[in-house]
């Protein structure tokens, strides 16, 4: 696609065996279906190599409850474009009104002013600097956080922030936003502490939506 195209040149979708209709929808959307690969970290491995058999030069990795705003995919085409960037991520925009969203937005933006940019606010990097630092380990989880390290030290990340990432609150809503946050610290924090993700992946159960009324 021609430069400032708000369009990305590859969508790569990784299923681990849904049963909702999602196959059907990724395939009449164009995109690349990849199926097999349970777990966020694997599938995340499966999509980048498939992303990088295609060529692609900048790789973004959204959540499956996220989605860019407008512009946002030129935003970052241009921020990418002739700069010694390394990564990047969007200012993250939570679909739902209230103060403590408005918190939780202010804090994952503030992260990757930081440094740190994890799958919520649409990991973004340089296909090279991805390789270089050996890209996604097959995690069961905190594997954005283990690769968000990695780059980090390896040359500038910034939050592009003109480019939103719009972030479903359906999780936050159901489950409560207090216990959601207090669980993430405390998982972030023995995962720092040296607690292996294979392990505290068992605290941290699969979001599964209630079925429609």
């Amino acid at each position: 696609m021609g430069e400032g195209s708000d369009r990305a040149d590859v969508v790569v979708v990784a299923d681990g065996g849904s049963t909702d209709g999602t196959r059907d929808v990724i395939l009449d959307s164009g995109a690349r279906l990849l199926e097999g690969a349970r777990g966020r970290g694997p599938q995340l491995v499966a999509a980048a190599d498939q992303l990088l058999e295609e060529g692609a030069e900048v790789l973004l990795f959204l959540h499956a409850d996220s989605l860019p705003g407008a512009g946002a995919l030129a935003a970052v085409r241009t921020a990418f474009d002739g700069s010694s960037l390394v990564a990047a991520g969007l200012a993250q925009r939570v679909e739902a009104p209230g103060r403590a969203f408005r918190w939780i937005e202010a804090a994952a933006n503030a992260r990757v002013r930081r440094g740190m940019v994890f799958g919520d606010s649409a990991l973004s990097v340089r296909a090279s600097d991805y390789l270089a630092v050996g890209g996604f380990d097959p995690l069961p989880l905190f594997e954005d956080v283990e690769l968000s390290d990695r780059l980090r030290g390896r040359g500038p990340v910034r939050l592009l922030e003109d480019a939103e990432i719009q972030v479903c609150a359906r999780r936050w809503e159901e489950e409560g936003v207090l216990r959601c946050t207090l669980r993430n610290w405390i998982l972030r924090t023995l995962h720092r502490l040296g607690v292996a993700p294979r392990h505290l992946a068992r605290l941290y159960r699969p979001f599964r939506r209630k079925a429609a009324d």
